[in-house]
């Protein structure tokens, strides 16, 4: 009986620890679900740099075309996760009537950033950002996918890898403008 009784205080702490990892990694290490798009003022300013180095500012309270920025860095895991997700964007949105411009905004430098953009076919204009630009967006990280209108104080924002209901709304917004 004593024998018996080792066997069950054993097979409960092992079940213990199996539900404890599981609530732990779910909490703190899964790959967050994607949000919903998160609306917020349009920043009249965000600080970038061309390929070339030189500073400025992407003015977006001043927009003539609507416009999709793709935030990323070259050495991020969701933003590779996210690249196929955003060529078939791309695609999707440069078949409309009058497509908005798409913009990437990187986090990396203009060398890794090419070799990102180039290894996963994404044909876009690039500039670069710093950790200053990505707080004027009002994200902590990267991806970001950010739309914005032309005369609108309001940009939409979805932060993380893109899911399928996300991509039909950004497809619905291009389509719309």
């Amino acid at each position: 009986m004593h024998r018996y009784h080792n066997y069950s205080t054993v097979g409960l702490l092992c079940l213990g620890c199996f539900w404890f990892g599981t609530f732990v990694y779910q909490n703190h290490w899964a790959q967050p679900e994607s949000s919903p798009p998160i609306p917020s003022t349009t920043p009249v300013a965000i600080p970038v740099r061309s390929l070339g180095g030189e500073t400025g500012a992407l003015d977006a309270g001043n927009l003539k075309h609507p416009t999709l920025l793709l935030v990323l860095s070259a050495d991020c895991r969701y933003c590779e996760q996210n690249a196929p997700t955003w060529r078939e964007l791309i695609a999707s949105i440069g078949e409309s009537k009058t497509p908005p411009e798409v913009l990437a905004l990187s986090l990396s430098d203009a060398e890794d950033t090419g070799r990102y953009l180039e290894a996963n076919a994404l044909t876009v204009s690039v500039l670069l950002i710093d950790q200053a630009g990505l707080a004027v967006l009002g994200l902590r990280g990267v991806p970001g996918t950010i739309a914005l209108d032309p005369g609108s104080d309001t940009m939409r924002s979805w932060i993380g890898v893109l899911s399928e209901s996300e991509v039909a709304t950004i497809l619905t917004w291009a389509a719309a403008n």
